[in-house]
């Protein structure tokens, strides 16, 4: 007959679940930063929010800035 690894006790189980949940819940967020102009040499990964343009702007993994748009 195989052998199923099983937890020792399902409530450790559902004790990890949950605080695996909690860190997510309690983790820190991440807002873009607002600024008035668009940075003049950004880095991949960098994001921001253009308040003269009212833009969210991300650059992508090609350097490429792209404004996101929610539709």
């Amino acid at each position: 007959m195989g052998y199923i690894n099983h937890a020792p006790d399902l409530r450790l189980t559902f004790d990890g679940i949950i605080d695996r949940i909690r860190k997510l819940e309690l983790a820190a967020r991440f807002t873009f930063p607002p600024v008035s102009s668009d940075p003049t040499n950004p880095r991949i990964g960098d994001a921001w929010l253009n308040t003269t343009t009212n833009q969210a702007k991300i650059v992508d993994a090609n350097g490429t800035v792209r404004v996101l748009s929610w539709t």
